[in-house]
């Protein structure tokens, strides 16, 4: 009976090995049960990322993604130096990424030097025309040897808004170069005639009362006006949601730390998220007065507008390009060659 009984728990036992062993082949072939592998990160350097920057609520998710440590939960170290050569520092290797208008950084791609477009900040330009209420512009027309302040005249607005009036009225402003502070004052005392301002200062214009307390600035051919009184919205000199600042890396770091320039962007990206999520929340506007000294609702006014992205907008950057052709700035429109071939597939 031993014996037999020996034998029995023996073939149960052999049978259980051999229905649970079946029982484990069957199992994988289930898709809920094959194990998804994770996802490997960027692998990071260990060095610290310098960032070369000019304080501006365009920058606005710099500026949070540093404040609220997404930068550093990603294991990266950010330094942010504030300066107006930011371009030069990034193709000098002074410094890694830069904020900055698209145009001041295609000339430089299109003379071969050191820099590449690597995402998107924002769309779209928020730069538009600002001229005295009482201001008699009815067309675009008007504008015709008209003193108009600009930041350059390489700044997009200024760009595309000239390039319009040439190609499209056979007419042209004289630019008189000026910063957006120094453009208000110089509005104020009736130096220009009109300025091309970005936000926040076009909200801090608008804010602006006279005597009366009427508004003393609107703004014109921006899409949203109508200067001849005829019923109908005037187009947009600048054109269609065009593209703002761009994020723009020294080519060295990006082909030696691609790593660290992931995690940058995507921390960005998360900043993006936040702001987008309510761009007047009071920590955020907090943020932005830190950076830019300018009246809270005048931020409040204008942060709605800021339309951050990292997907960069490909085809209307080759136009700003073109642009820079037309205007005799460059002699060859780059073309895809402007953007970091790091990047294809993730933000272009």
């Amino acid at each position: 009976m031993k014996k037999g009984l020996s034998v029995f728990l023996v073939l149960a036992a052999f049978s259980a090995v051999l229905w649970a062993g079946g029982k484990k082949e069957e199992t994988p072939t289930s898709p809920q049960a094959i194990p998804v592998a994770p996802q490997p990160g960027p692998v990071l350097s260990g060095k610290k990322v310098i960032v070369a920057d000019a304080n501006s609520t365009h920058h606005l998710n710099l500026d949070v993604a540093y404040e609220k440590g997404l930068f550093a939960q990603r294991g990266l170290e950010v330094e942010i130096q504030q300066t107006s050569s930011g371009v030069a520092a990034v193709v000098g290797g002074e410094a890694d990424i830069v904020f900055n208008c698209p145009t001041g950084v295609i000339t430089p791609i299109a003379r071969g030097q050191n820099i590449s477009i690597i995402a998107q900040v924002k769309i779209p330009c928020t730069s538009v025309l600002v001229v005295p209420a009482n201001a008699p512009y009815r067309t675009p027309a008007d504008l015709r040897g008209q003193q108009i302040a600009g930041l350059s005249t390489t700044c997009c607005a200024v760009l595309l808004i000239r390039d319009a009036l040439r190609n499209q009225y056979n007419t042209d402003f004289d630019l008189v170069t000026l910063a957006p502070g120094a453009a208000i004052a110089a509005l104020d005392a009736g130096q220009v005639k009109g300025a091309i301002l970005e936000e926040p200062f076009v909200a801090l214009a608008l804010l602006a009362k006279d005597a009366q307390g009427r508004p003393r600035y609107k703004t014109l051919f921006n899409g949203e006006s109508d200067a001849d009184g005829d019923g109908k919205i005037d187009p947009n000199l600048a054109g269609e949601n065009p593209p703002c600042r761009t994020i723009n890396a020294n080519k060295d770091f990006l082909a030696a730390r691609q790593g660290d320039a992931r995690a940058f962007i995507d921390a960005i990206t998360e900043a993006d998220r936040i702001i987008l999520t309510n761009p007047t929340a009071s920590d955020i506007v907090d943020i932005a007065a830190k950076y830019v000294p300018v009246d809270r609702q005048a931020i409040i006014n204008s942060n709605p507008k800021l339309g951050f992205t990292t997907q960069l907008a490909v085809e209307q950057l080759k136009g700003y390009a073109e642009a820079l052709v037309r205007q005799g700035t460059i002699d060859q429109n780059p073309g895809d060659a402007l953007f970091a071939p790091e990047f294809k597939g993730i933000t272009w």
